[in-house]
């Protein structure tokens, strides 16, 4: 009655749902184009990460036998892993720092995904440590600890087929997205790619104090210096001290890390934009971005704040900050500003 028979319909499975395109017109108006959302705040864990999350889990299962998945962290992607381990009805772990006696909302959410929560030390490095230990004497563990896992990326490259297939194949001017530690940036090349979007630029938002991805970009020495397409490069020179204006800015030369990710070298200031915070960024989005064109840009905090505000205003949909973040920059008319070729 303990074994597992793992059927061929397990593992095509998906978790995630295909989510809505929804035009907005307000957005439009304000952009001077056809501005579409794409919903992901519509998947059963209000987050994209269930699509490659939910897709690296399918496969270990069905390859593995994976029988207990384990996470770090009071997280959209622990959530979206205790989410998979129900849905596939096996055990979920998740690790996560002492919280003081005021544990962060989205815990009761993992909590009521039936995974059980472990608190080991001050820090989310003490919580990892303590993960790898458990999983390496528990039979069937599997630690979800990377956002450059193919199946990840093939999970989060599904965006970007879905836009395909609703936008009738009609090719999009340009792709805005927040940015964190670049999971969702690198599925979205991956899948810009395959539906031949290989021109389509992409522009990546983060804010100023969670800029880590563009600190990435900028110490990156094989990254070329300007993108080939419609798009212009806001990647100034290294030695340079110019920003933008709109309080929109490029950040600081991060520095290499190791195990396959990059150090963020972030700040540690206060954010609001939480689920943007990154404690290394993926090795597999800064590689992609040497070959396609993404123009990385940061904003304020109350920028995004803003943004999120308005979403509310204009569409009754609330969101975290950190995910309207990327809506600021179509809000504030600057859409022409970085892809000049946009057409109404």
């Amino acid at each position: 009655p303990n074994e597992r028979c793992v059927t061929m319909s397990q593992t095509k499975r998906t978790l995630h749902t295909s989510t809505p395109l929804m035009y907005s017109t307000s957005m439009s108006r304000q952009a001077g184009c056809n501005v579409w959302l794409k919903l992901e705040n519509m998947q059963p864990t209000q987050s994209f990460k269930i699509r490659g999350i939910g897709n690296l889990c399918v496969q270990a299962l069905a390859e593995h036998g994976t029988s207990h998945f384990i996470a770090i962290g009071d997280t959209n992607t622990a959530l979206a892993v205790a989410y998979s381990a129900r849905q596939l009805g096996v055990a979920a772990t998740v690790f996560v720092p002492a919280s003081g006696g005021t544990a962060p909302p989205i815990r009761a959410k993992i909590e009521l995904e039936g995974a059980a929560i472990v608190e080991n030390g001050r820090t989310l490095r003490d919580a990892y440590a303590a993960a790898c230990a458990f999983a390496e004497k528990t039979a069937g563990a599997f630690v979800v600890d990377s956002a450059d896992a193919a199946a990840v990326v093939a999970g989060n490259a599904t965006v970007a087929a879905e836009i395909n297939v609703q936008l009738q194949q009609q090719k999009p001017a340009a792709v805005v997205t927040t940015v964190g530690s670049g999971g969702l940036l690198a599925g979205l090349i991956s899948g810009l790619q395959q539906c031949g979007w290989q021109r389509v630029p992409v522009i990546a938002v983060e804010t100023h104090n969670t800029n880590s991805f563009q600190q990435a970009l900028l110490a990156d020495d094989e990254r070329p210096g300007a993108a080939t397409s419609d798009a212009p490069s806001l990647l100034p020179p290294l030695e340079s001290g110019a920003e933008p204006d709109c309080d929109i800015r490029t950040g600081p030369s991060g520095r290499s890390g190791c195990d396959g990710t990059r150090d963020s070298g972030t700040r540690s200031e206060p954010t609001v934009a939480t689920c943007l915070l990154a404690g290394a960024t993926s090795e597999r989005a800064v590689e992609l971005t040497r070959e396609h064109p993404v123009v990385p840009l940061s904003v304020t905090e109350a920028m995004a704040v803003d943004a999120c505000r308005r979403l509310l205003d204009n569409h009754q949909l609330l969101v975290e900050v950190g995910s309207a973040a990327a809506l600021s920059v179509v809000g504030k008319g600057l859409l022409r500003q970085i892809v000049p070729s946009l057409g109404p």
